[in-house]
């Protein structure tokens, strides 16, 4: 494939991702594969943002709403579940 070599955008397909949290930052690894490649295990491209959790809340709720989903609700304190609630 023939690609620009000022084009700094990288496309492939998201295959599986994992976090990790250090400090106050949280670390979402992206694992991808080009589309142009097969899926291979060797051929895994790993990506790692590193993100505040303000930033993580804001990248879920923006990908709640582009997807027409709902953020799953607040679970009850222990409280309400001892009484019914």
């Amino acid at each position: 494939m023939n690609r620009d070599p000022t084009d700094r955008n990288d496309y492939g397909v998201l295959v599986g991702w994992s976090h990790a949290g250090f400090a106050d930052k949280i670390n979402l690894k992206l694992q991808t594969v080009q589309s142009t490649r097969q899926l291979k295990s060797e051929e895994l491209d790993h990506h790692h943002i590193v993100m505040t959790a303000s930033q993580a809340v804001l990248l879920a709720n923006y990908l709640f709403q582009i997807t027409g989903q709902t953020p799953p609700g607040k679970k009850p304190g222990r409280l309400a579940r001892l009484f019914g609630g």
